[in-house]
C-alpha cells in the first residue's frame, strides 16, 4: 500500500513538474542562480523559461478523415450564374458539413468544357458535383449526403472549419 501511495505522489509530483517556470539570473555579485520562482528586483539577466506543455489537445485542424477524403476524393462545385436558391443551398450544405470545395462557375465555354468532360451529355444542370470519380448532378441533399460519406468526408464540421470554397486553380 505504502508503494501505491509513493508511486501516486510521484506521479503527482511529476506532472505538476511537467509544466513549471524556471528562472535563471544572475546576481550582482555575478552569481547564476535557478529557481522556480521570481528573481528578486536586482537580479541582472532574467531568463525565464517554461517545461513541459499546457494540456490540451489541438482539435483546430481538419481529422485524419478529413484530409484523406481530400486527397482521395477532391470536390469540385459547379455551378452558374443563374442557379441562384439551389446554388446557394449546395454551398451551405457543404459548409455546414464543413467540406471543403472548389466551386467552377459555369460562364465561360472553358468552364463549360470542364462540366462536358466531368459530365458528359449535351445539356448543363446545376449545381452539380464530383467527389473524385463520383458524380452528382442537382442538389438533393440525401444523395449528396451519401455521395461524401461512401467517399469518407465526415459528418459534420470540425472547429474551426473555414466552410467555405478552396479557389480553383488558374486555367492552363
Amino acid at each position: 500500500m505504502a508503494i501505491r501511495h509513493a508511486g501516486i505522489a510521484l506521479l503527482a509530483l511529476a506532472t505538476a513538474a511537467a509544466a513549471q517556470t524556471v528562472y535563471r539570473w544572475v546576481d550582482k555579485e555575478g552569481g547564476v542562480h535557478y529557481a522556480d520562482q521570481s528573481p528578486p528586483q536586482d537580479a541582472r539577466q532574467v531568463q525565464e523559461k517554461r517545461f513541459g506543455s499546457p494540456n490540451f489537445i489541438d482539435t483546430s485542424g481538419a481529422t485524419y478523415a478529413m484530409i484523406r477524403a481530400q486527397q482521395n476524393f477532391p470536390l469540385t462545385l459547379y455551378t452558374a450564374p443563374d442557379c441562384g436558391t439551389e446554388c446557394k443551398s449546395a454551398r451551405d450544405f457543404l459548409g455546414r458539413r464543413g467540406v471543403p470545395f472548389r466551386e467552377i462557375a459555369i460562364r465561360t465555354t472553358q468552364e463549360s468544357a470542364k462540366y462536358h468532360q466531368a459530365f458528359g451529355g449535351a445539356e448543363i444542370f446545376v449545381p452539380a458535383i464530383t467527389a473524385g470519380n463520383q458524380k452528382q448532378k442537382g442538389f438533393e441533399e440525401s444523395a449528396w449526403t451519401r455521395l461524401l460519406d461512401e467517399t469518407g468526408y465526415p459528418q459534420a464540421a470540425f472547429p474551426g472549419a473555414a466552410n467555405r470554397p478552396v479557389p480553383a486553380p488558374a486555367a492552363p
